[in-house]
């Protein structure tokens, strides 16, 4: 029995060849599915990272936009995570609304056997804190930084008696870029010519005129400032508070003054002491600065113009001297003047209650014979721009993180020389294609007589071996009285500038 047990239960060797080769493949089937399932595994956790990653870009720009919205803008940066690295790149482009922007994320990394891997979100961030008269130059440089380096005059005719039409002297005094038209002001000697002007810039490169006034029939006033909330024009007037308020508003549908009104407590002024000097819109409130009125009333003053054609003054400070340009954000006004103190700043959280520090909020850049000119605010940056002082730099970027402590912030505050006032700047970012898209912040500076970029990475002209006299000059320049002006839209900028003679001319700059 034992002999026919063994032979009924043996195997040959044929089958057991064939048992073991089953074997092998079955085992070599579980370690590549193994393989393959770990493989998986660190796939999707990496893209997990990855779209985490995009995610919070997202929402990173969204938190900004609440803040201020020029912070919304493109960036590059490496992330890296349990000793991966993930290069995430932002690109911001700014809708024709002006206040809404498509943010676009890009996260890409090395994946197992040296793969690429990319995962993209976009999404919409929304200006928030500006129902209208919002600022419609884009915080972003269109197409990229690098094609900004060298900027042109596109428009053909720059003339601006040319442009209107009528011939005569048109000192240009201001201007104001909004959702296609270009609203500027001039101040002439003429009782019989027109110093408000519309222009379509349907073609910004061609600016096409489509309605003017003279915003006085009878004297010869001028304006010096403007700034529009889209259906009024808002101007501060030039001529003696005498006889005409220094605060006009125009209806721009029908293009006629629909009210005039003296800013209160301004009496006792003589010759041009008083007059209209600048003007800025937000969120229903008009902020008005005047020339020094020599002590006889205050220089800034808010008007409550939610009722456009009713204006009511609601609030003023006497600033004691001129008031060259007014910047307001979130409850503070700056205000850039040529008191030893260069900027003033001015809590207006309640208009009818300003506040102001003892002694004053503000910062003085030392120097002398250097006014402040120039302003913007981005974030917790303001950057003031001086006319050319005797010594000092003449732009300043200060920290106001804490409005009311500037001096204690900025003790060593980054600066820019250039040697010319700095009338007018503006602030806006790109990706520079020739170092890898990194992002450039750079601040666009229009002097008396060019039109330049700064690189805010080394404070320097944005080519290294560029010089201020070596941007952009202006064909036109050299007005003893007319300083000149700049507006942009989009990534368009409209430049206004005078000769010796006082004539205007109007310059439209871009790549």
């Amino acid at each position: 029995m034992n002999n026919k047990f063994q032979k009924s239960s043996g195997f040959s060797t044929v089958e057991l060849l064939v048992a073991m080769a089953l074997l092998i493949l079955c085992l070599t089937g579980v370690l590549l599915v193994s393989s393959g399932s770990e493989s998986l595994l660190v796939g999707s956790q990496t893209s997990r990272e990855a779209l985490g990653l995009a995610q919070e870009e997202l929402e990173e720009a969204q938190s900004l936009a609440r803040k201020d919205f020029q912070l919304v803008i493109p960036k590059s940066r490496n992330v890296t995570l349990d000793g991966l690295t993930y290069h995430v790149e932002t690109n911001v482009a700014t809708l024709a609304d002006y206040v809404t922007k498509q943010v676009d994320v890009k996260v890409t990394y090395q994946g197992l056997y040296n793969k690429i891997g990319m995962e993209t979100l976009s999404g919409l961030v929304t200006n928030f804190n500006i129902a209208k008269g919002y600022d419609t130059c884009d915080s972003t440089l269109t197409p990229n930084a690098e094609v900004w380096k060298l900027p042109h005059i596109k428009n053909a005719t720059q003339s601006f008696s040319a442009l209107v039409g009528v011939s005569g002297t048109y000192p240009i005094t201001d201007m104001d870029a909004y959702l296609g038209k270009l609203y500027v002001t001039t101040n002439n000697s003429s009782v019989s010519q027109n110093n408000f002007f519309v222009f379509s810039l349907g073609s910004p490169e061609s600016p096409a005129l489509i309605g003017s006034l003279d915003n006085d029939l009878t004297t010869n006033t001028g304006l010096n400032a403007v700034v529009t909330d889209g259906a009024y024009a808002y101007v501060a007037n030039g001529g003696s508070p005498l006889t005409v308020g220094q605060l006009q508003v125009i209806n721009l549908s029908t293009m006629t003054v629909v009210r005039s009104v003296k800013a209160s407590g301004v009496s006792g002024i003589t010759g041009l002491q008083g007059v209209g000097n600048s003007v800025f819109y937000k969120d229903g409130y008009v902020y008005l600065g005047l020339k020094s009125t020599g002590g006889h009333g205050p220089e800034f003053h808010i008007f409550d113009v939610h009722s456009s054609e009713s204006p009511v003054e609601v609030g003023s400070f006497a600033v004691g001297n001129d008031v060259n340009a007014i910047y307001v954000t979130g409850k503070y006004a700056y205000i850039a003047t040529p008191n030893s103190q260069e900027l003033l700043v001015l809590d207006v959280g309640n208009p009818g209650g300003i506040k102001f520090g003892t002694p004053a909020w503000g910062y003085d850049a030392g120097g002398s014979s250097g006014n402040g000119k120039s302003l913007q605010v981005v974030g917790d940056t303001l950057y003031l721009g001086r006319t050319n002082p005797s010594s000092g730099p003449e732009v300043y970027a200060l920290d106001v993180t804490n409005p009311e402590a500037i001096p204690g912030l900025n003790s060593s505050p980054k600066t820019i020389s250039v040697l010319s006032s700095v009338d007018a700047l503006h602030l806006q970012t790109g990706f520079d294609l020739a170092s890898i898209r990194s992002a450039r912040s750079i601040i666009f500076l229009l002097t008396r007589t060019a039109f330049g970029g700064y690189d805010l990475i080394d404070y320097l002209p944005w080519t290294p071996t560029k010089l201020q006299s070596e941007f952009l000059q202006l064909p036109k320049n050299g007005s003893a009285v007319y300083e000149p002006v700049m507006d942009c839209e989009g990534n368009y900028f409209f430049v206004g500038s005078n000769d010796a003679s006082n004539n205007g001319y109007l310059y439209v700059i871009a790549p």
